[in-house]
């Protein structure tokens, strides 16, 4: 039973992150910033769908949600991207405070008892998670600190 509510909770955060992303993806101009939310995206959906197969594979009856609250987050990041001049250090803000929720619903998961091909897919995508999500906020500081040089020039 934990192996199914372990899959539950994270397809729903990789389809939510999907949308997340595709949000993200839409909000800003940069055209490497938006290709990467584009491959996020897309690489949590293979998540999400590698997690179904994986659950049916053991008799799993693994419902593939439709990421609701993922599209919310992404329509809020799209109207974010809008009212803020599409800044990108406040997309790169939201996008990583998703990310701090995928990896406590990852790690949530894998402190339960699973099986061990679940466990092992979900280490794995975990550990690409924490990869994204470094990128993600270094790019965030970057961003930041480009906002403090261009507020001192203009004050100059």
């Amino acid at each position: 039973m934990q192996d199914y509510t372990a899959l539950k909770d994270v397809i729903g955060i990789c389809r939510a992150a999907e949308q997340g992303f595709r949000g993200a993806a839409n909000s800003v101009k940069t055209p490497s910033l938006r290709s990467m939310f584009e491959q996020y995206s897309e690489q949590r959906g293979e998540f999400a769908d590698e997690l179904i197969h994986a659950g049916r594979s053991l008799g799993l009856d693994i419902e593939n949600p439709q990421g609701l609250s993922g599209m919310l987050h992404a329509g809020w990041m799209e109207l974010k991207g809008a009212l803020t001049g599409h800044s990108e250090h406040q997309i790169l803000e939201e996008t990583e405070r998703g990310e701090d929720l995928s990896l406590k619903t990852y790690r949530q998961a894998l402190n339960m008892s699973l099986n061990e091909e679940i466990r092992s897919i979900l280490q794995r995508q975990v550990a690409e998670i924490e990869s994204a999500h470094m990128r993600i906020r270094t790019m965030r500081d970057q961003t930041a600190s480009e906002m403090t040089h261009d507020r001192t020039r203009e004050a100059s």
